[in-house]
């Protein structure tokens, strides 16, 4: 195939900036960065693992394969292949009607990435020219009217993305691109709603910020399916449990409409006035700098403690506050029937300069689900028993023993109700909530 290339560039507080260039040539991806760029010092790049002072004039390579042909950081641009991803479903279709249309494989990820790789979580925007991510800065927002509940667009996602995209949807494109949002089993999207105590299901493009004199904020859209009957309300007591235990936590908001249940959970990748903040996925970072990490699931967690602890090498992060943090999680996934606390679900907040763990997202309890009833996502060391496997697994967080078990205790006794808080859930199907609840106590009774 022919080289394909691509500029990357970046929208921070002193404006947009063109951050590199990008050559795919289907073996390998090239990335290096502008000269203006390096010498404007700025210390927030590619990613974690390839920022300007590690790589200056140097080329970023990555060797393409199957699941990664392009860098890590770069198909987090690209909508999910799960087959309910909006985004991907829309836009496959839009490119199905080019002439001729881009084939399977590679190709086709490379055109989605071109429509749909800027103003996405994190601050890298990616365009097919300069000229292209010129026009996408300086485009202005004008008469930006809310999408109401009654809308095409929420007949679109009813309807499940059965209906034809044509000129008379432009709204529909609009609204949910080019926005990609994480991937995962639950349909996302990156929306903007009023800023107001109580949701009424209006929705705007993302980076709205006023409408008619009214605030709005960025936000994630998560829209519940059939087969996940409930997801909305445990999600929702997820997120208010892991704030009850201390834990960094969004704002959100749940609405119903037209027969679907909807969750909405603040974004913090961006400011107050909306400057994209440097955020990159657990595994982005590990798959950057081990090739034999290939999937979200791909790793070991004592690897991932290992990994935090050499961290301060190339970023300033607290490491031993990271790893405690991370393991904290890690235990209340446990108690809380979240087999899903995968490299996708953990992610690092603010670029090299002032690295963190980003707040709680996606930390639902899907061993509700028997085909997501896993104790955990990503494997670790089971020797003797769980209780005191966990507490073994402290020490790869920089944990004694003794501290481990603390932490096991307490989380245990904070998440005591939690069975209960499902049980008096009356959106959730009651063979959904009694194998949850069943599936949590089987795992308390083993931690004692």
């Amino acid at each position: 195939m022919a080289d394909l290339h691509a500029v990357i560039w970046s929208h921070s507080v002193n404006g947009p900036i063109k951050m590199g260039n990008l050559i795919a040539t289907g073996s390998e991806t090239r990335f290096s960065y502008t000269d203006e760029f390096l010498s404007q010092n700025q210390v927030c790049g590619l990613s974690l693992l390839t920022s300007p002072a590690l790589y200056g004039n140097n080329p970023v390579i990555h060797r393409a394969t199957e699941i990664l042909p392009l860098h890590p950081r770069l198909m987090a641009l690209i909508p999910g292949r799960a087959s309910n991803n909006i985004q991907r479903r829309a836009y496959a279709e839009i490119l199905s009607q080019h002439t001729p249309p881009p084939a399977p494989g590679f190709s086709t990820e490379w055109e989605l990435l071109m429509l749909t790789g800027h103003n996405g979580i994190g601050h890298i925007d990616i365009f097919r020219d300069d000229l292209e991510a010129e026009r996408w800065y300086t485009q202005k927002h004008e008469d930006v009217s809310a999408i109401g509940k009654r809308s095409v667009f929420w007949n679109f996602v009813k309807q499940d993305i059965e209906v034809s995209l044509s000129d008379s949807d432009v709204d529909i494109v609009s609204l949910i691109g080019p926005t990609p949002s994480v991937g995962g089993m639950i349909p996302k999207m990156l929306v903007a709603i009023p800023d107001t105590k109580k949701w009424n299901g209006a929705i705007a493009e993302p980076g709205t910020r006023v409408i008619q004199k009214q605030k709005y904020v960025d936000v994630i859209l998560k829209i519940e399916y059939p087969e996940y009957a409930g997801l909305v309300a445990l999600e929702t007591l997820a997120l208010d449990t892991h704030k009850k235990l201390g834990f960094e936590t969004p704002r959100h908001w749940s609405t119903h409409i037209d027969g679907m249940n909807l969750i909405a959970i603040e974004r913090f990748d961006r400011t107050a006035e909306g400057c994209p903040i440097p955020m990159e996925s657990f595994f982005s970072v590990m798959a950057s700098g081990a090739t034999d990490i290939q999937s979200a699931t791909g790793t070991e967690m004592e690897r991932i403690g290992s990994m935090l602890d050499t961290l301060p090498r190339i970023a300033n992060i607290n490491a031993k506050q990271a790893q405690l943090e991370v393991y904290k999680r890690f235990i209340t996934a446990i108690f809380t029937g979240n087999g899903d606390l995968h490299l996708e679900n953990l992610a690092f907040l603010g670029g090299n300069t002032d690295t963190h763990i980003s707040p709680v997202y996606d930390p639902s309890p899907m061993r509700a689900w028997p085909r997501h009833n896993l104790l955990s996502a990503i494997p670790f060391v089971i020797e003797d028993n769980l209780h005191s496997s966990l507490i073994k697994l402290g020490e790869s967080f920089a944990l004694s023993n003794s501290d481990a078990s603390d932490i096991i205790q307490l989380i245990k006794q904070q998440t005591a109700d939690f069975t209960a808080s499902i049980a008096e859930l009356s959106n959730i199907p009651e063979t959904t909530s009694s194998h949850l609840i069943n599936v949590i106590e089987d795992v308390r009774n083993k931690i004692t």
